[in-house]
């Protein structure tokens, strides 16, 4: 059994956020699915990129504006929204609190995890 905490997880920038590496490659020894979650203070945002992986958002508190290739969308506690591998997205932060979410994929890899979530306890 793999137990871990939002506030004890490596913790890094990813897209200009900070988030934490809840579950993945480097903790499971498991390809298949990496958890993080992110917060994003008021006007904030994750910066358009695409990646090969398909990806899961879920929307813990807050309200962004959400952009999937040339379509974005109002998203707010308790979406969730999937995302096709290869396409260009990013969120911002519309509301006046943080944007908390949970993002949900396969594994970037052991390397990319390690790189960017630099606190990671070897």
């Amino acid at each position: 059994m793999i137990i871990t905490n939002s506030k004890t997880a490596p913790n890094g920038i990813y897209h200009k956020l900070r988030t934490a590496l809840l579950l993945g490659k480097t903790n499971t020894g498991c390809d298949e699915i990496s958890i993080q979650i992110t917060h994003v203070e008021p006007e904030g945002e994750q910066s358009l990129h695409k990646h090969q992986e398909h990806q899961c958002y879920y929307i813990i508190s807050g309200i962004g504006s959400m952009t999937i290739e040339n379509e974005s969308s109002t998203v707010k506690t308790g979406d969730a929204i999937y995302i096709q591998g290869n396409s260009i997205h990013g969120i911002k932060n519309i509301g006046n609190d943080q944007l908390i979410y949970l993002t949900a994929n396969k594994s970037f890899s052991e390397v990319v995890e390690k790189s960017t979530w630099n606190n990671y306890a070897n």
